[in-house]
């Protein structure tokens, strides 16, 4: 939130030093400008701006609810391999859920705040290894323990492929050339007004400030969205903590709706 409101605030500070730097000339004072040549430089300016505000705003926002999908599927599989557990001997049920557990709540705890920083944790990749040991090491007999062994190893399968993609998420951030021309655009959108011919009186300087504070907005708010897992708005583990509640329901034998 103070993110924003400082670009904000930068942006009314900018937007003011044009209009007093540029609102004292002979044209402004005059108001010379044609106004044929007032809307082409607004509409130009205005429309260059627009394109890459949208195009970053619509981009980082699809990476979000694209990370966010992730992280439901990365928790169905782990719940899946939870609930297929109970098919396996009693000793190596108990392992294997025991392991889930601690995954799971590596995820939630270490991994999570790691992902602030751009990069996975190593205790979590181990604790998803374990739960791969634990599988392989059960004891099955029977056709169907054999069975039972095999789907949830498929599940595990899956949940390490949904990880991968998590992890790679961390990194899907709007690109450097988008963000050079949203500040380029966002300069020219202050500038215009004043180097066009704004006066600078009381007035047309509020509405500069005011103009500066509500490009700054789109701009800062670019730079909240631009990582799924960094910024004001960023990912939360919910996937993740709704697991470790099934878990529990599993365990109790009470089925969600």
């Amino acid at each position: 939130m103070w993110t924003i409101g400082f670009f904000c605030l930068m942006g009314a500070v900018l937007a003011l030093l044009f209009g007093v730097l540029f609102g004292r000339t002979q044209r402004s004072r005059e108001g010379s400008t044609s106004p044929q040549a007032l809307a082409f430089a607004g509409a130009t300016v205005l429309g260059f701006f627009a394109l890459f505000t949208g195009f970053s705003v619509a981009g980082a926002w699809q990476q979000l609810n694209s990370a966010r999908q992730q992280t439901y599927a990365e928790s169905r599989a782990l719940t899946e391999v939870y609930w297929g557990a109970k098919g396996l001997p009693d000793s190596d049920r108990a392992v294997v859920r025991l392991k889930v557990r601690e995954y799971t709540q590596d995820v939630v705890g270490d991994e999570w705040a790691q992902m602030e920083k751009g990069h996975g944790s190593t205790a979590a990749w181990q604790a998803l290894d374990q739960v791969r040991v634990a599988v392989d090491e059960a004891r099955v007999g029977t056709s169907a323990e054999v069975t039972v062994k095999n789907d949830v190893m498929r599940n595990l399968t899956d949940a390490y492929a949904r990880r991968n993609t998590r992890l790679a998420d961390v990194r899907a951030v709007v690109p450097e050339v988008v963000l050079g021309g949203l500040f380029v655009g966002a300069v020219f959108v202050v500038a215009t007004p004043p180097v066009i011919g704004l006066t600078a009186n009381a007035r047309n300087l509020v509405l500069m400030g005011f103009l500066g504070a509500c490009v700054a907005f789109g701009v800062s708010l670019v730079v909240e969205l631009s990582g799924p897992y960094t910024g004001l708005v960023r990912l939360q583990p919910t996937a993740f903590e709704l697991a470790q509640v099934r878990y529990d329901q599993i365990d109790t034998g009470v089925s969600s709706s």
